[in-house]
């Protein structure tokens, strides 16, 4: 069986115009070539016995020069390339041939396409923008789909428009929006699906405990044909309990949530952590590129601005300190706690948690959290399997679990103390503590994320204000955002 050669080569862009180019051929081949060079307003000389009626044409025309014979070596000389593109394997490779004897550069079309000094890539162009395809001269039906797959989506490449389609704990109640969160694998499927759809030129996915969202930039028609509710699964609830933002009101969006002002404990620094964080994984994965990074570098730049500014002024919280004040509320002079869950809010839980209780009880699922060693005696380390037996030695709970189901269920009420009360508080999406456990016994509270939201809504009155003045600064700012539109849709590379 013999072995399909292949070739490495550089792919450049010549510039042969007013530069003489020899196209040895006169078939439907040496013609495609033939245009390409005129394409490039070089000087085509022909040499062939016969021509096609296309071939004819331009020569009627003035376009090319024509000799009609064989080949001669002295044809080649003062050639600034030549195709060698006859009907005869032979005829071409002594054209190759006298090409090399005078360093001459000679593209062969036939099966002595490896012997010669290039080859020419599929292309395909849109406006000033040319991308070209090789594979290396082994499959030139794939180079051709390649090139007209591309073509089609470099059309769509003439805008790029920031869109966010989400939503939130202001469209939806927690339990109507933990259906659209996208965790574990569904994360991985949503951006596979997504990275298949033509108009998407780069996105990320924001997944946080109150919001689901897609920060993309689009083309002009992507952005109204309805593809992206869609794809988040939107479509099956009223246009209401979701937004869609495009352009100007997009950008505000994307800042006012980099600075937190749209959190539920507004003013919250978590956020800014999960969009680098999202907008990193989005790399990693090729959903997103220069585009988006100058989108979310403009938006933290806004946000420290907003946060400057308000931060004096409005007494923010994270949500793992709220959820400490409001169990220290409703259970006084209680020594010990019980914190579910080691990521980012886990891991704070347990800190806030040190300076008030005696005793954390912090419960891993599968990787064993390295202990602070201020911890080490008054933090305990259990698996999530030891739960159950340890539920009877604390009366305060809370859950900051990554799980796609119960940690807790109303299978755990009897090992609860069924002698004193049990507040539970759940920071999870989706929620990881059954809320019928409080239906089992009245001794057990259970609270979710809107039910701190609901209890911490007190002196909010005063933060629409904020959110008014956090408006006026992004609106000061929206240079950048007309700057990074003008820069992506001006397509003025330098190569």
């Amino acid at each position: 069986m013999n072995k399909q050669k292949t070739q490495t080569g550089m792919h450049i862009n010549l510039f042969l115009e007013e530069r003489r180019c020899l196209v040895i051929g006169g078939g439907k081949v040496a013609f495609h070539k033939t245009e390409l060079l005129l394409e490039a307003q070089a000087i085509v000389h022909v040499i062939s016995p016969e021509l096609t009626d296309e071939f004819k044409r331009l020569v009627q025309l003035n376009l090319v020069t024509h000799e009609p014979r064989e080949f001669e070596p002295t044809d080649a000389t003062d050639a600034t390339i030549v195709y060698a593109a006859t009907n005869s394997r032979g005829a071409n490779r002594a054209i190759l041939n006298a090409c090399r004897e005078k360093h001459i550069l000679c593209c062969c079309v036939d099966g002595n396409w490896s012997n010669g000094d290039f080859t020419t890539p599929a292309i395909t162009r849109h406006n000033q923008l040319m991308v070209s395809i090789s594979s290396g001269g082994t499959n030139c039906r794939q180079s051709k789909l390649v090139k007209n797959s591309l073509g089609r989506h470099l059309e769509m490449l003439d805008a790029a428009n920031l869109i966010i389609v989400g939503t939130d704990h202001h469209h939806l109640a927690l339990e109507e929006r933990e259906p659209f969160h996208l965790t574990g694998d569904r994360y991985e499927r949503a951006g596979f699906m997504l990275m298949q759809l033509w108009g998407i030129h780069e996105f990320l996915l924001l997944n946080t405990c109150n919001r689901v969202e897609i920060i993309a930039v689009v083309a002009s028609e992507t952005a109204q044909n309805g593809i992206l509710p869609h794809s988040m699964g939107f479509s099956s609830i009223k246009e209401n309990k979701y937004y869609m933002k495009t352009g100007e009101k997009a950008f505000e969006h994307l800042c006012l949530v980099t600075a937190g002002m749209l959190s539920q404990t507004p003013g919250e620094n978590h956020i800014t952590a999960q969009i680098k964080d999202a907008l990193e994984i989005a790399k990693n994965r090729g959903w997103a590129g220069n585009m988006l990074q100058e989108w979310i570098s403009s938006a933290l730049f806004i946000s420290k601005e907003i946060k400057n500014e308000t931060s004096t002024k409005l007494e923010t919280e994270e949500i793992e300190a709220i959820a400490l004040r409001y169990l220290a509320a409703k259970a006084e002079n209680i020594n010990a706690i019980m914190i579910i869950g080691t990521g980012l809010l886990g891991k704070g839980l347990v800190e806030e948690s040190t300076r008030v209780y005696k005793k954390t009880i912090w419960c891993y699922h599968r990787n064993r959290p390295d202990l602070n060693p201020e911890w080490q005696n008054c933090v305990e380390l259990i698996s999530f399997n030891e739960i159950k037996n340890r539920l009877g030695e604390v009366n305060l709970i809370v859950s900051a679990a990554n799980a796609n189901g119960y940690i807790l269920t109303t299978a755990h009420a009897p090992f609860f103390d069924l002698e004193n009360s049990t507040h539970i508080v759940d920071l999870s999406m989706p929620r990881t503590i059954d809320p019928d456990l409080q239906t089992i016994s009245a001794d057990i509270q259970v609270l979710d994320l809107d039910g701190i939201k609901n209890w911490n809504r007190q002196g909010l009155c005063h933060f629409y204000d904020f959110l008014s003045s956090s408006r006026e600064i992004t609106a000061n700012h929206m240079h950048l955002y007309e700057k990074i539109t003008h820069n992506f849709q001006g397509w003025n590379p330098s190569e």
